[in-house]
């Protein structure tokens, strides 16, 4: 069961965001910021989608303590 956003449907939607504006990607005409946005977006999404996995794990965890009557 998943629980959150995957990181490429995070990617998608800050991606989205970032080409609302596709005039700064014809000022900002740099390999090296756009690799460097590109990199902060993946690391953004896998970020998101490790802390979702986090909390559902916690979630479960938590619930297995409460059923052993442990909390």
């Amino acid at each position: 069961m998943q629980y959150g956003l995957k990181d490429y449907e995070v990617e998608k939607i800050i991606r989205h965001s970032l080409n609302k504006n596709p005039d700064l990607k014809y000022y900002i005409n740099n390999d090296y910021i756009e690799e460097l946005i590109s990199l902060f977006v993946e690391g953004v999404g896998q970020a998101i989608e490790a802390n979702n996995k986090k909390v559902f794990s916690d979630i479960e965890r938590e619930l297995r303590l409460k059923k052993r009557g442990a909390l």
